[in-house]
């Protein structure tokens, strides 16, 4: 999908005021329970969630509803609980139809699939962000929604303008100048700004892809625990002319056949263990030559147009490929990476899924 959703401010009120309830009223589980952050922290991490409604109420069930002519929308969980005990819940918990709940898991004691339900988990990755990933918690068989978002830096103004956003507020934040700034000759202080919002728009998002959480692993590198990845962060030009004894990329890198991927024979960036250099995508390999690399980068040559992670490459030019290691901690677990942009390889399951949900339906 290359049209953007729009977030709106409607969109995010109920999670606004669940994670106010939940503040109020006890600890935040999940990943969330790693800190101690008060509401603040516990937005700016707990907003991972406000896509799950989104991409299916604007996207996905309006697909279904205009071949049905049913009236239709998500469920989402609102139930707090914590997940070592209780099992991890799917993301989408069931939907709406003609105003009827259809749910797609159940709790006995442990949170369960509803028999011929799918089973969607939705992974939101920010637009800044170089990667997508996956801890394996048993998803073979299910749904994986993943989208990008580009929240504005204040998405929370919109929820506090009434209070914040008045003039009375701003004169109280003006300071004297004439009393406290006497010399500033390269403009290092800077006054408050007035505060100001023309719309309740939070931002965007866009969908990625719609695949089976098995494809993305087949797609993916495994990182063992305290193993980082590293991802392609650029590939751009460099003025680089007088190089020789270039060897062949190739020699370097094994074609995945599952996916079609490029898997590094060696690690060029880092050699103490500590790291994985992700899968990468190249067409006409075989017009690429290795010059050299560093700690951060692999500078290669082409002897004709060729194509690394989306990036154009034209004949006869230097190229850098930029790297970012990623590192993790000691508490981390297993997990699947790989570079976000490579996404929309997988094989897309959208159809699938909107057949799957149309005949739960009925």
């Amino acid at each position: 999908m290359k049209d953007e959703i729009i977030i709106r401010k409607e969109d995010v009120i109920p999670y606004i005021y669940f994670v106010c309830s939940m503040a109020q009223h006890g600890k935040m589980y999940g990943g969330l329970s790693g800190k101690s952050d008060l509401m603040g922290g516990i937005f700016d991490r707990w907003v991972n969630i406000i896509p799950e409604s989104i991409i299916l109420n604007k996207y996905l069930l309006p697909k279904i509803s205009e071949r049905t002519g049913q009236k239709i929308s998500v469920i989402s969980d609102y139930y707090k609980y914590d997940p070592k005990k209780a099992g991890i819940a799917p993301d989408v918990f069931g939907i709406m139809v003609n105003n009827t709940a259809k749910p797609f898991v159940k709790f006995e004691d442990k949170w369960k699939p509803v028999d011929g339900a799918p089973q969607i988990e939705i992974k939101s990755i920010k637009k800044n962000h170089y990667m997508a990933n996956l801890r394996d918690q048993g998803y073979k068989g299910k749904y994986l929604v993943i989208v990008e978002t580009d929240l504005d830096s204040d998405y929370l103004l919109p929820f506090l303008e009434k209070e914040l956003t008045t003039r009375r507020v701003y004169k109280k934040l003006k300071m004297d100048d004439g009393l406290f700034i006497k010399k500033d000759t390269n403009n290092y202080i800077s006054p408050v700004i007035e505060v100001k919002r023309d719309n309740t728009n939070l931002g965007t998002m866009r969908l990625l892809t719609i695949c089976l959480a098995e494809d993305f692993m087949k797609y993916a590198n495994l990182c063992k625990k305290e193993v980082g990845p590293v991802p392609v962060k650029n590939v751009k030009i460099t003025n680089l002319k007088n190089y020789s004894n270039t060897i062949p990329l190739s020699k370097f890198l094994t074609k995945n056949k599952d996916s079609g991927l490029y898997r590094w024979n060696e690690n060029l960036i880092d050699e103490s263990g500590r790291y994985n250099m992700l899968d990468i995508a190249i067409k006409n390999i075989e017009n690429l030559e290795y010059i050299k690399n560093s700690g951060s980068s692999v500078t290669v040559a082409t002897k004709g147009k060729s194509e690394i992670n989306g990036h154009a490459l034209e004949e006869n030019k230097a190229y850098i490929i930029e790297f970012n290691k990623m590192k993790r901690g000691a508490n981390s677990s297993d997990e699947f990476f790989m570079n976000k942009n490579l996404a929309k390889l997988i094989p897309s399951q959208e159809k699938t899924l909107l057949d799957t949900i149309e005949k739960f339906i009925k």
